[in-house]
């Protein structure tokens, strides 16, 4: 059974016109990667989520026709989110490849994993030890 989502909680002033980086702690605490639903006027549920999605306002994961079914979807659709912020990437700096996480919060840094000198090396250190998922589609 999927976890049970807020519906239609007070939400802080300008919480869509906010940019992340600008939030305290408590609020990240509370909200950050949490799904959230929004009664919409024809009764189905908007599901949204602050997770990084957009950088300045919660990302719209969805609509559903009813609560049980925002609740699947709003787990379904933050853990595939989750999933592709979680994977490494690589970047270019000062003439080496690097291989990084992306914080995965606005108050946490950005996290290296290895670097190298071609970009050869950076994929096969992927390939070695970040399997690509499997499409859940």
């Amino acid at each position: 059974m999927p976890s049970r989502i807020p519906l239609d909680p007070k939400l802080p002033k300008a919480f869509d016109a906010t940019p992340n980086e600008e939030r305290s702690k408590a609020e990240l605490d509370q909200w950050w990667d949490r799904p959230y639903g929004l009664t919409r006027p024809d009764g189905r549920i908007e599901i949204r989520c602050l997770n990084g999605g957009a950088w300045d306002r919660s990302t719209h994961l969805g609509i559903a026709d009813d609560y049980d079914a925002a609740c699947v979807l709003a787990e379904a659709k933050q853990a595939e989110w989750v999933r592709f912020r979680e994977q490494p990437r690589t970047c270019l700096d000062e003439g080496r490849v690097t291989v990084i996480r992306q914080p995965q919060r606005p108050d946490e840094g950005m996290l290296e994993l290895a670097s190298f000198a071609t970009a050869e090396a950076a994929t096969e250190y992927l390939r070695a030890n970040f399997p690509e998922p499997s499409s859940s589609r």
